[in-house]
């Protein structure tokens, strides 16, 4: 090995130990594939709560979306296709979302590979609501 190739191996190991100590300060974020609903109306607390929301618009492709529950085939798969739908649901701001996951959480679908391709994400948009506290 010469000199110059045994500089870059010793320089690419420094960093990986360097990332690798940098890494365990941090954590890697949760993956979020609940989705609920937005709030509607502040609880009462003795803090003020920031509450994080995002706006989902899809559409549903042609195709019968399998039920997480077998009784609410018909129900969910009376849902418009190849329309513009959207949903309002909770978010987590220090975890990574699954965005179709939430999505089929939130209608009742199961989260297969089949569902996630009957699914078409075309915007999401976020909102933030500030809690205060109660009195």
């Amino acid at each position: 090995m010469n000199k110059k190739t045994l500089k870059a191996l010793t320089v690419a190991i420094s960093l990986v130990a360097g990332m690798g100590a940098a890494s365990s300060a941090f954590a890697v974020p949760a993956l979020e594939i609940i989705g609920r609903g937005a709030l509607k109306s502040c609880p009462l607390s003795t803090a003020t709560k920031i509450y994080n929301f995002d706006k989902i618009v899809f559409m549903i492709g042609e195709g019968n979306l399998q039920p997480v529950v077998a009784a609410d085939f018909a129900v969910l798969n009376a849902l418009p296709r190849l329309t513009e739908l959207d949903i309002k649901v909770g978010d987590d701001p220090v975890q990574v979302a699954d965005i179709k996951a939430k999505l089929l959480f939130f209608i009742g679908a199961a989260n297969t590979i089949s569902n996630r391709d009957l699914i078409k994400i075309i915007q999401v948009t976020y909102a933030t609501a500030v809690c205060p506290k109660a009195p």
